[in-house]
């Protein structure tokens, strides 16, 4: 057995991780209700090996289901939220991101699809109608950031959403991206990036402060861009009647993130000028 003592290099400015290549993603295809929901990503590479990342099936039809659960319970109804969801995993993935010299990973990009069945709105609502998305949108980030306050702090939101709004244009349906980004108090420091769009959500990194999250965000541009959906007759024909008489049928350019709590702008620049 040898013991051989090394010095490594101190890097110089920002690591640049590295990670697996998109090149080399394979394609996952699987069909729900009659639409093909396809998109590319590399194979499951978690920071933790423990880690278990899953896929769908190719088909899921009334042999084979696609389970969608009920989250709702005593902790929604104490927050005074209404049932508005069911929610079924569809495919998890995670990738280490390794830094030079031997330093191992240095930060992960988890990517969550998850399918969202919505319940108990209007039953002639359509999510193909731009107005109808935009506002299961806000109730959807309402019900999974809005309790988040510091007590602490004067009760100033936790999280703020949607940043950085986006149109996605290259799927047939109306699509948007966006950021849930928390205050620097937070303990949650992941940063949380988000797709939404209409069938009949993306990716999570931790990054360190030091670390270059670049290599990060190009694997997760070209997930996004490789994203496809293929339409089943019976739900064209829903999106055609939703945008049916619409002059705009695009969703808006902006979102301003939501107000959860009561403290005014000014008021919460002091509780954190004290801290």
């Amino acid at each position: 057995m040898f013991n051989v003592s090394l010095k490594l290099r101190e890097p110089k400015g920002l690591v640049v991780p590295e990670g697996p290549s998109f090149k080399w993603a394979r394609t996952i295809k699987s069909e729900f209700e009659g639409t093909e929901i396809a998109f590319k990503a590399p194979k499951h590479s978690p920071r933790r090996s423990n880690h278990k990342g899953y896929a769908p099936v190719r088909r899921y039809n009334k042999d084979n289901p696609l389970p969608f659960r009920n989250y709702y319970g005593e902790e929604e109804i104490e927050r005074g939220l209404p049932d508005l969801w069911r929610k079924a995993d569809f495919f998890s993935h995670s990738w280490a991101f390794n830094g030079p010299w031997f330093t191992g990973p240095v930060c992960e990009l988890e990517l969550m699809f998850r399918l969202v069945r919505v319940v108990n709105y209007p039953k002639d609502m359509s999510l193909f109608h731009p107005r109808a998305l935009e506002l299961v949108i806000g109730d959807y980030l309402t019900d999974m950031y809005s309790y988040h306050k510091s007590e602490t702090r004067g009760g100033i939101q936790v999280f703020h959403a949607p940043i950085n709004w986006q149109i996605l244009t290259h799927l047939p349906v109306n699509a948007a991206r966006m950021e849930v980004v928390s205050e620097n108090f937070s303990p949650h420091r992941t940063i949380k990036r988000m797709v939404f769009f209409p069938k009949t959500k993306l990716p999570r990194s931790e990054l360190d402060k030091r670390v270059n999250e670049q290599p990060m965000l190009d694997l997760m541009e070209d997930i996004i861009a490789s994203l496809k959906l293929n339409l089943s007759p019976r739900a064209k024909a829903q999106q055609d009647a939703a945008l049916s008489g619409l002059e705009d049928t695009s969703l808006i350019k902006d979102y301003p993130p939501l107000k959860w709590d009561n403290v005014s702008e000014e008021e919460k620049q002091k509780i954190l000028a004290g801290n």
